[in-house]
């Protein structure tokens, strides 16, 4: 597909990589007719995929792989019937802790469709050099880490150029799609604004956590990114990177193009 001028409405549709739609086991969807009715709103915005990935925090939320395998199936057979066309993957958003590479080696934690991609979190007040020596060791245990809501770490957003430090050693960088348009905060805005210019983000998400806040929302980010950066970067980190890393199922021939 060669992207036609300015102005047109794109004709691609996007993955969300990062939500929390799997009803009951976080602070996401509390039954299967919420995470409906953000599919619904997920389709609405020209959303074909989406891998769930509730969080995953010792002492809080501890839904196993087999759990989040059958609220999954549970989701895709309701969404089915709904007659909804977005495909589900499992995942899980991991809060870092000691021992998580012995839990992931184990099989005790979901990875992103079951490759060896994480997606990792960590407190809003870590230290650059604790989420260094993480993503160290993920990344020395045989895993590829991505950070969730990259906006949200006080230690990147007031040294914005660090975040390359965390690029450069192979960890993978999500931002929030409110951040991008500005609904989570000025600062969070020109913090992801940085990445966009410099090339840093590999992935735009949702990180939806329901239908009235935090909704499963991409299209405005969308349209803000390829004003402001082009179509094919947009492409990219909106749907693109997430089918290759995670082996989603193949695109279209003439997406697989762009």
């Amino acid at each position: 597909m060669l992207f036609q001028r300015a102005g047109r409405k794109p004709d691609w549709k996007m993955t969300d990589m990062h939500c929390h739609i799997l009803p009951g086991l976080d602070d996401g969807a509390q039954d299967i007719s919420e995470s409906i009715s953000m599919l619904r709103l997920a389709a609405a915005e020209g959303i074909s995929d989406m891998i769930v990935t509730p969080h995953f925090r010792a002492g809080r939320f501890s839904a196993s792989p087999e759990t989040v395998l059958q609220r999954l199936r549970q989701l895709r057979e309701a969404a089915d019937a709904e007659q909804i066309p977005i495909r589900l993957y499992p995942g899980s958003e991991i809060y870092y802790f000691d021992g998580m590479e012995a839990c992931l080696r184990q099989g005790q934690l979901c990875t992103m469709n079951e490759t060896v991609s994480v997606l990792v979190e960590f407190s809003p007040f870590a230290m650059l050099r604790t989420m260094q020596n993480a993503m160290d060791r993920i990344l020395s245990a045989g895993y590829q880490p991505v950070l969730a809501h990259a906006e949200r770490y006080a230690c990147l957003t007031e040294k914005a150029e660090d975040a390359a430090l965390l690029h450069d050693m192979g960890a993978g960088i999500q931002v929030n799609a409110s951040a991008v348009t500005g609904r989570a905060g000025e600062k969070e805005k020109r913090f992801a604004h940085h990445l966009l210019k410099e090339s840093l983000v590999d992935y735009i998400a949702t990180d939806a956590h329901g239908c009235r806040r935090r909704t499963p929302a991409l299209a405005q980010c969308r349209e803000h990114i390829i004003r402001k950066y082009g179509e094919a970067y947009a492409y990219r980190i909106m749907c693109g990177n997430a089918g290759e890393m995670f082996g989603l199922e193949k695109r279209s021939r003439e997406e697989k193009n762009i």
